[in-house]
């Protein structure tokens, strides 16, 4: 008789503890798009948004699930769960299909966009004002994104936007800082790609909803979750989770702690710690406390986490290292075909890289004429540049001097060697690259008095590349700098009677060993630092 009491005793907590994980009101809103119009289709958003919202009316929300929304339905969607997020204890925004970011911006993309430039973007539902909806729950908001898929409209918005204002469109979604109470999860890290899956959801998803049952703190759920989904991508994809939930939550109540009589000692759960510690290590986000994390909990939750951030961060670091590898100064030789109504041409002028980074000015920064090179080398010797400029009164094309204009050069170096060719232009070009070898002390028998390189009381002295700032020479002394001496060269050759080209041949290199050591070894321009006919 006192057994069956027990046992309905316990029945009656187990009843009790439901009703109360569930007592609160929650709400959410699911939607998955992937019947894009205009744009390659997606094939797992309807499935992930039907899947997702069944899983969560299991959990005590209730869901307002919509699929392959318009804009003017995703509009009025959003509007309606706005107002459900009023007085909610919790409120959840789950989102899958194409999403882009610009200019640090998110948008989430309806199944009719059409986006060629950043007007189009307003016809897009921005995820922080999405952010800013959920704010009107009282204890908890949950926002999911898994919708980092390439941008289908990138190429489009790089093609009309941006130029000469140095306006970006990045890969991924951009990170978002969370508010307090809140939690935000990325299908991937801030700037890189999530996959759409071969299954019936995709890699997120399914690890969503294997998880979003599970009987812990809802932080624990959602760091699980980000676990799961790299071990089921083998690593290639990362979640990034912002949490600024501080208390404790669970969806589906506590786990069960048995009452029986005391019996041996229980064992200690080594990974007791593990979620508190990872919080704190992904709060710091630097390699010793990633390494510190594996070292204290190599068997628990988050240790293959810890090694892909410490994979990560090492392989930035050795990256950083390995393009630096190409520094110094380059010759770029480009040659445009004959492609009417632009003629045919060549150029050569010099190119500096340092710290892995190559950037140039030519011209006067900002007046017609000139142009802005700039782009990072990576690791393997790729890189791509972007070129701005303003056109000057010779335009074939006879646009008005000073517009912009925009194109990138696509490089590959290795070694002391490269080439490179223009892309998102109109006239065809190609590059040849070489690295100027660094020049010895007694490279040039005119500079035997090594104190003569540092000369600065001489009216035409080169500014050393020591003594620039900011990639403009600093004057001193009356100095000049290496590009203001090659506009001189120009002037200064043909006068000597050299070759009617050396002016884009001849002053280049010498303008080049004028950046790479402060010092000019040709006729009419040569002793270091010293400029005379």
């Amino acid at each position: 008789m006192r057994l069956l009491q027990f046992l309905a005793f316990c029945f009656l907590l187990l009843a009790l503890s439901a009703l109360d994980a569930h007592a609160d009101k929650r709400v959410a809103l699911v939607i998955g798009n992937g019947a894009y119009r205009n744009v390659p289709a997606l094939t797992n958003p309807t499935n992930d948004a039907a899947d997702v919202g069944a899983a969560l009316k299991r959990a005590g929300f209730e869901p307002l699930v919509a699929t392959d929304l318009d804009q003017a339905a995703m509009q009025d969607t959003v509007l309606r769960f706005a107002r459900e997020a009023r007085g909610a204890d919790v409120a959840l925004f789950y989102y899958s299909g194409h999403a882009l970011q610009f200019a640090g911006v998110n948008y989430l993309v309806p199944v009719d966009a059409v986006v060629r430039d950043e007007v189009d973007l307003r016809r897009l539902v921005r995820a922080d004002e999405i952010l800013a909806d959920l704010q009107q729950a009282k204890n908890l908001r949950i926002l999911v994104l898994d919708a980092c898929r390439d941008n289908p409209f990138a190429d489009e918005l790089r093609r009309n936007v941006g130029q000469g204002r140095g306006v970006t469109v990045a890969r991924g979604l951009a990170k978002m800082e969370s508010p307090d109470g809140t939690i935000i999860s990325y299908a991937t890290q801030a700037g890189r790609t999530a996959d759409d899956g071969d299954g019936r959801n995709s890699p997120y998803t399914s690890a969503f909803l294997e998880h979003i049952r599970d009987r812990d703190n809802i932080n624990t759920v959602f760091q699980t979750i980000s676990a799961g989904v790299y071990q089921r991508t083998n690593g290639s994809q990362v979640p990034e989770l912002s949490l600024s939930f501080f208390g404790e939550y669970y969806l589906n109540g506590k786990p069960e702690t048995a009452a029986l009589a005391p019996s041996a000692p229980p064992q200690s759960d080594p990974c007791a710690d593990a979620g508190d510690h990872w919080r704190s290590a992904e709060a710091l986000g630097t390699l010793a406390a990633f390494k510190d994390h594996l070292v204290r909990f190599p068997a628990c939750a988050f240790a293959d986490l810890a090694k892909s951030r410490i994979a990560a961060l090492t392989k930035s670091a050795d990256d950083v290292k390995r393009s630096a590898a190409f520094d110094g100064t380059w010759i770029g030789k480009e040659t445009c075909e004959s492609k009417p109504p632009f003629p045919e041409g060549y150029y050569q002028y010099a190119l500096r890289i340092k710290d892995g980074v190559l950037h140039a000015v030519f011209g006067d920064e900002g007046k017609p004429g000139s142009s802005v090179y700039d782009g990072r080398i990576e690791a393997d010797g790729s890189a791509s540049i972007t070129v701005n400029g303003l056109f000057g009164e010779n335009d074939p094309l006879r646009r008005p001097a000073g517009s912009p204009y925009q194109y990138k050069i696509v490089l590959a170096l290795k070694e002391a060697s490269g080439a490179g060719v223009r892309t998102e232009t109109a006239r065809p070009c190609r590059m040849e690259l070489s690295k100027l070898a660094p020049q010895g002390p007694n490279a040039n028998p005119a500079q035997t008095d090594p104190k003569r390189a540092t000369k600065r009381d001489d009216k035409t002295a080169v500014v050393s590349p020591e003594q620039r700032e900011g990639g403009k020479a600093r004057q001193t002394g009356g100095g000049l700098s290496c590009s203001a001496m090659r506009s001189r060269c120009a002037v200064a050759c043909v006068s000597l009677g050299g070759r009617a080209d050396c002016a884009s041949t001849a002053c280049p290199r010498l303008e080049a060993e004028c950046m790479s050591s402060g010092c000019w070894y040709g006729r009419g321009f040569s002793g270091c630092g010293l400029a005379r006919r």
